[in-house]
């Protein structure tokens, strides 16, 4: 459950891409991953939605969101084969070097086992000969004799070592040959992980041009409906402007009471509230999602609006789809402020978690109580089905004091 990143940031992630996911193929695979479990989950939402679709908006607002989809796909996938070709690329290099320094060793082996065995063949041949105390001793002189006995100890610390150097090389050979081994078995998975992922990103061109076409027929459609979708936008930005009113008048009734409590300006808080507030925004990006199961399908701020043409949209907060009687959450620990009705667009919860509000908006069913206690991602409600624009959606917004805060850098992994 996650935000679908913006096109720009798609760009800079082609850019930088290489070096960063070099170093981390892993992080790479769990991002497509992810994406690939939102593309899944989206398709089920369009399914179920699939029927009323030429009359609902929120089937078109799923398609954008999975267009998004999978387009960050295609890119990650356009990154992951590009990773893996330069890997492959790497990889053929040092099979080529490995041979060469396998080819190199394997002479050098041969060289130094031919001057091991002529040295013990010469030793052996000469044993008599040159036994080492008549080799000694029949020195002319003391000095001769020290000599000698100094050339026969550094003539058999010659063939040890060169014993040793064989043993070592031999080791080292066997070690480069099981190198060589391995990564042309990596060789072969990469080449046939890129088969596999080239025959990915095949399906999802072309599921991407079924649904881009799809997308076109249907605004063509609604957009002859321009006029219904005019009225419905009226009533959400009353809506919209009744629930923005109501949490400002509830946010400054609790700024007085705090006030009140401690006789001070500001909004000065009680130890625990402090201890709250300052958890809330070290948690900042971390926050748990106010649903189990989910996906953004409209993001904070101003926006074009789906069908008509030349009208902004502004959003307070983000709109989230979802299974039909999904239950709500609690993002973080707080008291329940107020619970109060939308006209229109069902049950809001106001939770306080310090200098922050947390609101839930477009719930059928509350299970909590005014003044309570909460605690972090335990149950507060149930979204509701808007059965004729076929829409089961939450919205969510974060505050701090009078000022809006863009939900998707608080959520986890929302952006």
């Amino acid at each position: 459950m996650r935000k679908l990143s913006k096109q720009i940031i798609f760009i800079a992630i082609i850019l930088f891409a290489m070096p960063v996911f070099s170093q981390n193929k892993k992080a790479l695979q769990e991002k497509r991953e992810q994406i690939e479990k939102d593309i899944k989950y989206t398709n089920k939402l369009l399914k179920k939605t699939k029927k009323n679709k030429e009359k609902s908006l929120s089937y078109l607002k799923v398609l954008s969101t999975q267009l998004k989809n999978r387009e960050e796909l295609l890119q990650m996938l356009n990154i992951e084969i590009s990773f893996i070709e330069k890997q492959i690329g790497e990889t053929t290099i040092k099979i080529v070097e490995n041979r060469k320094i396998i080819e190199e060793k394997r002479k050098e082996l041969i060289k130094l086992k031919e001057d091991y065995a002529k040295m013990i063949y010469y030793t052996y041949k000469n044993k008599h000969s040159f036994d080492s105390w008549v080799f000694i001793f029949s020195s002319k002189s003391f000095n001769q004799a020290y000599k000698r006995l100094k050339y026969l100890k550094q003539y058999t610390q010659h063939r040890k070592i060169q014993a040793e150097i064989i043993i070592r090389i031999e080791e080292e050979l066997k070690k480069e040959i099981e190198d060589l081994e391995n990564q042309k078995i990596n060789l072969e998975k990469d080449k046939e992980n890129k088969k596999v992922l080239i025959g990915s990103k095949k399906i999802e061109v072309k599921e991407l041009e079924v649904q881009k076409t799809d997308k076109k027929t249907l605004i063509t459609k609604l957009k002859k409906s321009e006029s219904r979708f005019k009225k419905e936008l009226h009533k959400q930005q009353l809506a919209a402007k009744e629930l923005d009113e109501k949490i400002r008048k509830i946010i400054e009734e609790e700024i007085k009471k705090e006030r009140a409590k401690e006789k001070k300006e500001g909004f000065a808080l009680t130890p625990e509230a402090k201890r709250i507030s300052d958890n809330f925004l070290e948690n900042k990006g971390a926050l748990p999602w106010p649903l189990d199961k989910g996906i953004i399908v409209q993001e904070f701020g101003k926006q074009q609006h789906e069908v008509l043409k030349n009208i902004e949209i502004y959003n307070n907060g983000i709109d989230i789809a979802t299974d039909k009687g999904a239950k709500v959450r609690a993002v973080f620990d707080g008291k329940v402020s107020r619970i109060f009705l939308i006209k229109g667009e069902g049950k809001v919860i106001l939770i306080n978690h310090g200098e922050y509000f947390t609101v839930y908006s477009g719930l059928t069913e509350v299970s909590i109580q005014m003044e309570e206690k909460i605690y972090s991602k335990q149950e507060i409600g149930t979204v509701m089905t808007d059965k004729n624009k076929q829409k089961t959606h939450l919205h969510f917004e974060i505050w701090k004091n009078y000022e809006k805060q863009n939900p998707s850098h608080w959520l986890y992994k929302a952006h």
